[in-house]
């Protein structure tokens, strides 16, 4: 069979149409033989998107005008005891316990009880911070700023009123905060 030049030329365009023609559609689903019913699928559920939930960042420690979480100033030896935020308390006349939170060594995390006032100081350690945000390596700057009414009383050593019944004893060298006390203004145990 002979085909001619404007068959050939026919036949080509023919050919290019039907490839260049509306797209075949799919369908969703396995395929059956002609002729036969096609299986059933269940729908596609859409998903919500997974999203991750930001990195849980631990809650600033405060050590706020009236005490540490439920440690409050004034409190008694058994209400102290009763929060579990301190061990147990000592036998001495002004008795001590340190806070279960505050990292071991020296006076950090030290809580003072006298006989006439309950608990009369909460001894801060770094990491822990006023309810303004003055903490260990706050700058003597800033401290200030923050607590005008500072007031040394001798070396590097001075108080923050924060309210009718306690200050803050704040300690300070070379320009920075190194220490932070919640203590009441009636207290009888040190200094």
């Amino acid at each position: 069979m002979r085909i001619t030049m404007p068959l050939a030329g026919a036949l080509a365009t023919l050919l290019l149409a039907t490839a260049c023609g509306s797209p075949v559609q799919h369908q969703a689903g396995d395929a059956a033989p002609a002729g036969q019913p096609a299986p059933t699928t269940a729908a596609a559920t859409p998903t919500a998107p997974t999203t991750s939930a930001p990195p849980s960042t631990k809650p600033a420690l405060v050590l706020g005008p009236d005490g540490y979480g439920a440690l409050k100033l004034g409190m008694s030896v058994k209400q102290a005891e009763a929060t579990g935020l301190v061990g147990t308390f000592d036998n001495s006349g002004c008795r001590l316990a340190k806070l279960n939170d505050s990292p071991p060594g020296q006076a950090r995390g030290l809580v003072h009880w006298s006989p006439e006032h309950g608990i009369v100081s909460i001894a801060g350690w770094p990491g822990l911070e006023t309810a303004e945000g003055v903490r260990v390596g706050t700058s003597e700057t800033e401290m200030r700023r923050i607590y005008p009414n500072w007031t040394a009383v001798d070396s590097g050593r001075g108080f923050a009123a924060v309210s009718d019944n306690a200050r803050y004893r704040i300690t300070v060298s070379d320009g920075k905060v190194t220490s932070v006390t919640l203590q009441s203004n009636n207290q009888n145990c040190y200094e």
